[in-house]
């Protein structure tokens, strides 16, 4: 790295191509994704967002997803915020990460379909925006069915043909 008169940084060539091979990694490459998330249903945005290309989830059972549980991603995230005393985290003031919408997004193997998992919260908020969301978030096609599913009973709701 090089400073001008002006006392502005610049790259060589090669070291711009560095930077830009590792800003790559974090840049959304347009593929549908699967993970898990929370919904605000103030605000009608998502948080605690993980998520890995479809493409690269293993399928287990016939159906593909992230291998992250929400308990493990709510306690690490919990965790931090108490040791920074980030009073205003949700993660900081609420212990029970169930008591937050939350979801789950999966590609079943046979249909080589998205399905979203909810509970059913679901019911009670705008579920055009919410599509919109996770269409946006997860790069999801517009067919994906949401499908509320507590503790193994499921029902198919908001299904868009």
């Amino acid at each position: 790295m090089t400073k001008d008169n002006a006392g502005i940084n610049h790259t060589s060539e090669g070291e711009h191509q560095q930077l830009v091979d590792v800003m790559r990694g974090f840049m959304d490459n347009g593929k549908p994704k699967v993970g898990i998330f929370w919904y605000d249903a103030a605000n009608g945005s998502l948080f605690g967002v993980e998520k890995i290309d479809a493409e690269q989830a293993e399928f287990v059972n016939g159906h593909a997803t992230i291998g992250k549980l929400h308990k493990t991603y709510w306690q690490k995230q919990h965790h931090r915020a108490v040791s920074k005393g980030d009073e205003k985290s949700i993660f900081f003031s609420e212990h029970n990460y169930t008591m937050i919408p939350r979801g789950r997004i999966f590609l079943d193997e046979q249909t080589d379909r998205f399905y979203v998992c909810v509970g059913h919260w679901l019911n009670d908020i705008d579920q055009e925006h919410f599509r919109e969301v996770l269409e946006d978030e997860f790069n999801l096609p517009e067919d994906f069915d949401l499908v509320i599913d507590i503790h193994g009973t499921s029902a198919t709701a908001g299904r868009k043909s």
